[in-house]
């Protein structure tokens, strides 16, 4: 047995020398009450039986993608550009991935992050979007200083997925020692033609100090760089984000075994507040009502079942908390049948994924409570758009916007009506995400409990309260529908989305000094 917070026992010293200074004036009941603050102390103190490390899978793999933002790029031997090209195909490799989490870099001479490690692939979208090449003063391409970044990032394996025309690199061993040294392996998509094109700026052609044309060709070294590092080499062509593709799906099959390590802990802290709370009764109470109490403890009780759903209630909020929804879901269906456990099972089942059994136990809840209905539906409308049954999702949205106003739902049921879309076609992500805002005022009305978002950041188990989840079902607001709005709206995603002034400053860092970059 240890504790997880050893510390609080320090109370204990004064508390000691306060009982001896105090012993020969004290009677039995004040003695039982030091001993039932001492076995309070242990409680919050903590005790828990650790368990053995337990083996965790990891079916998430995680990518870098650094996307070549140097002047080079916008020649168009790839139509429309090389970068416009390149940019696509990143979008489409994000959308076909949507479990794996992809982190983007911009870089020419300097790097910058514009989107780090997320599943979110809206945000990473909305990011790529934003960056503007105009804005980009440093025009030239230096893949060591890009490695070197690379090499800071915290994964053990760096998978990089690198979009560029490589520039004038043309000394591959200090690339490939880099690669060595900090386990990156590189995949190239090689953005250029071997026979290459003339450069143009403001609609000229450009020509070096002896008045002879700029051609910028495909730099040679990156497939020996992709290849020796032990990733894959790709020639832009109309089956290469195919190809793509495949490979990064065949390397999460390999390394869907991967796991790590966790702790686990038995809670033992009701036994020390059991006894802390016998011995205040004790010393608060004459014996023959004390007797009377014992004997109302253990007659079945309503308290009894409070004490289980709170032991309930306390490992599927742990459960939660570890992103172990399933785990919790089942915890949470141990639970005396209320709205609280109804709303939190359903809210952990569909985080896990479940949603036919996410439906049913919305289903089941019933309540009084017009905001906590209207959440319901909402919830139940999500669920509906994850098994593809968009015209229950409409029905649930119409019910929702029946029992008041609600922009999300109002926004959400006007664009299936817009997309006419059959039942079968998948479109679980395309909606738009909820504002900050609304959020904020959602969780105000149904009590839930945001996560930390951002794959979304450290995220907190369920609440205590009836009606209450832990950022579950509440947020399908925001999981359920990511891009249909960026088939349609591009513009307004990316002027939601701007890029600060300090991030070019990050990148155009010593453009000064660049002479002729291209």
């Amino acid at each position: 047995m240890s504790f997880l917070y050893p510390w609080v026992f320090f109370v204990l010293i004064p508390l000691y020398l306060l009982y001896k200074k105090n012993k020969a004036s004290e009677s039995k009941q004040i003695k039982l009450l030091y001993f039932s603050l001492v076995f309070l102390l242990f409680t919050l103190a903590r005790p828990v039986i650790s368990d053995s490390l337990e083996d965790q899978k990891f079916d998430v793999q995680e990518y870098i993608i650094a996307l070549d933002a140097s002047f080079s790029m916008q020649a168009d031997d790839i139509k429309p550009s090389r970068y416009e090209a390149a940019k696509e195909m990143i979008k489409e490799l994000i959308n076909t991935h949507p479990k794996d989490k992809f982190s983007l870099f911009a870089f020419t001479s300097n790097m910058l992050l514009i989107s780090p490690p997320t599943t979110d692939g809206a945000i990473s979208i909305m990011a790529l979007d934003a960056l503007n090449p105009n804005f980009i003063l440093t025009k030239s391409t230096e893949l060591k200083q890009l490695f070197s970044t690379i090499a800071k990032t915290s994964s053990q394996r760096k998978n990089l997925i690198l979009f560029s025309d490589g520039g004038d690199e043309n000394d591959l061993a200090p690339l490939l020692a880099l690669c060595k040294t900090n386990n990156i392996v590189v995949s190239v998509v090689a953005m250029a033609t071997k026979e290459g094109v003339a450069l143009k700026k403001d609609g000229m052609t450009l020509k070096d100090q002896y008045s002879s044309l700029v051609i910028s060709r495909l730099n040679p070294i990156l497939k020996e760089l992709s290849l020796q590092s032990g990733g894959n080499y790709y020639e832009f062509d109309t089956a290469t984000l195919s190809k793509l593709s495949h490979d990064i799906s065949s390397s999460n099959n390999k390394k869907s075994n991967a796991i790590t390590q966790l702790k686990s802990y038995k809670e033992l802290y009701y036994f020390p507040l059991i006894l802390s709370l016998l011995l205040f009764l004790a010393a608060i109470t004459k014996l023959h009502q004390l007797s009377f109490l014992a004997l109302i403890l253990l007659l079945p009780n309503p308290s009894h079942a409070d004490l289980i759903d709170f032991y309930h209630f306390t490992n599927a909020n742990n459960a939660f908390s570890r992103k172990e929804y399933l785990h919790a879901a089942r915890e949470f269906e141990k639970a005396t049948p209320s709205v609280q456990s109804y709303f939190n099972t359903a809210t952990s089942y569909y985080k896990a994924g479940h949603y036919k059994k996410a439906l049913e136990y919305f289903d089941k809840i019933q309540t009084g409570s017009k905001e906590i209905k209207q959440k319901i539906f909402y919830d139940m409308a999500g669920c509906a758009i994850h098994l593809q049954r968009y015209d229950r999702a409409e029905v649930y949205y119409e019910q929702a916007l029946a029992l008041g106003e609600d922009k999300d739902a109002l926004y959400n049921l006007t664009l299936l009506h817009k997309l006419s879309l059959k039942n079968g076609v998948n479109i679980s992500d395309m909606l738009p995400p909820k504002s900050a805002q609304s959020k904020q005022n959602s969780s105000k009305k149904t009590g839930t409990q945001n996560d930390d978002k951002k794959e979304g950041g450290g995220k907190s188990g369920s609440n205590q309260q009836a009606g209450q989840s832990s950022n579950g079902a509440g947020d399908s607001k925001k999981d359920d529908t990511q891009k249909a709005d960026q088939n349609t709206q591009k513009s307004s995603n990316a002027a939601q989305y701007q890029m600060g002034y300090r991030s070019y400053e990050m990148i155009n860092k010593g453009y000064t000094d660049e002479k002729s970059p291209w």
